[in-house]
């Protein structure tokens, strides 16, 4: 029924009115001769109807020979709005090319967004879709989803799977990455461990192969801790990958040195270049930036909760000078620390504290610290050897 009245609409109708005569021949009439009529009324004492263009030029003879006299109500329908405008051709004109706009941004990318990144920034991964085609602006047909989903997970390292959803003119993209590479891990070629730290053992068990120090044993780096020949009652040996687990007592020590005086590189002074960005086109407002450093600032509009692909972008170029930075005695012990706080981030891997003793001294000079730690250290790689046939 709506499309019904949709087509009516297009195509223009006429409302009329019929007064005297006999209405139920007339309507009767009508219909034999093919002539559309509907929404048919009694209204005052008077018929008032509804028929297309062709058929209310028709209706004259039927109204005749029932004794009707017809007159037109009004005139309805799309035709008749735009009559009045028919001479002005701009109107047509922009239509036309309002139509035309739409149709090509329906056809377009409008906004990406990125989900399930972790080890990937979210620019990386959009520079990686846009080298495939992906961009604001881009056009939806041209994107083979397929083929550059099975490309990205054969060719691109860390990324396990990746896909690419269309919803209107929005594109999701969500990545999958690797928690590591599969490595096959070698249990058959022989090998020794040996140690990677020096310090006193404090505890060694052999999985397998042959344990070469006790507890309390003295232990440089490079020592054997578990050896991959198994000597047999007979005299004869065999030849195993070695595993086990050893603990090691280590003394390690962090250092920092903070002067007074730092040097240092600050910012002088900024040049700043902004773009109108429309639909992954950029329009410049003005020259290339010149300085030592370039970076750059998005900002777009936003709808509620999608970022549209209209905005502005900024090109920073910053001029760099080195000069030397006056740290107060407060500022220079907490670079100091901090300092200190990077370096045990790495001496306490796979290790646990026993004891450690921290100091600072502050002098004309700048500041210095020192952490002595006494540590518990898991130990132990791999020395692999060949064994020749006799």
């Amino acid at each position: 029924m709506f499309l019904i009245r949709l087509f009516r609409f297009l195509t223009g109708y006429i409302l009329f009115s019929g007064s005297g005569g006999f209405p139920e021949r007339f309507l009767n009439l009508c219909s034999q001769n093919g002539i559309s009529i509907w929404d048919a009324k009694s209204t005052d004492g008077a018929l008032q109807a509804k028929t297309n263009l062709a058929g209310y030029k028709k209706i004259r003879l039927p109204a005749k020979r029932s004794g009707m006299k017809i007159r037109m109500v009004r005139k309805c329908g799309l035709p008749f709005l735009l009559q009045p405008y028919r001479k002005r051709k701009g109107i047509l004109v922009g239509i036309l090319l309002s139509a035309a706009v739409l149709t090509l941004l329906n056809a377009t990318v409008w906004t990406i967004s990125v989900e399930g990144n972790e080890n990937f920034t979210e620019e990386q991964i959009l520079d990686l879709a846009e080298s495939y085609g992906i961009r604001p602006g881009a056009f939806k047909k041209n994107i083979d989803i397929k083929a550059i989903r099975e490309d990205i997970k054969s060719t691109v390292d860390g990324i396990n799977w990746f896909s690419i959803n269309m919803n209107g003119c929005h594109v999701s993209l969500r990545v999958s990455e690797t928690q590591g590479k599969n490595e096959i891990i070698d249990r058959q070629t022989p090998c020794n461990i040996v140690s990677d730290v020096d310090g006193e053992v404090l505890k060694l068990d052999a999985y397998e192969g042959t344990a070469a120090l006790q507890p309390g044993s003295a232990v440089t780096k490079g020592d054997l801790l578990i050896g991959g020949v198994i000597e047999k009652s007979d005299g004869s040996a065999s030849f195993v990958h070695a595993r086990g687990t050893a603990i090691i007592r280590t003394n390690r020590t962090a250092t920092s040195e903070i002067p007074y005086e730092l040097p240092c590189t600050v910012i002088q002074e900024e040049d700043i270049r902004r773009s109108v960005m429309l639909f992954g086109i950029e329009i410049p407002l003005g020259l290339a930036p010149a300085g030592n450093t370039v970076r750059s600032q998005r900002a777009c509009l936003q709808y509620k909760n999608t970022v549209l692909p209209l905005g502005i972008r900024s090109e920073i170029s910053s001029y760099l000078a080195e000069q030397n930075l006056t740290l107060s005695g407060d500022a220079a012990t907490l670079l100091c620390g901090f300092s200190l706080f990077m370096q045990e981030k790495i001496i306490m891997q796979n290790a646990e504290t026993e004891s450690k003793t921290i100091s600072l001294k502050q002098d004309k000079n700048g500041v210095c610290g020192e952490i002595r730690y006494i540590n518990h250290q898991k130990t132990g790689i791999e020395q692999f050897f060949t064994v020749e046939a006799e």
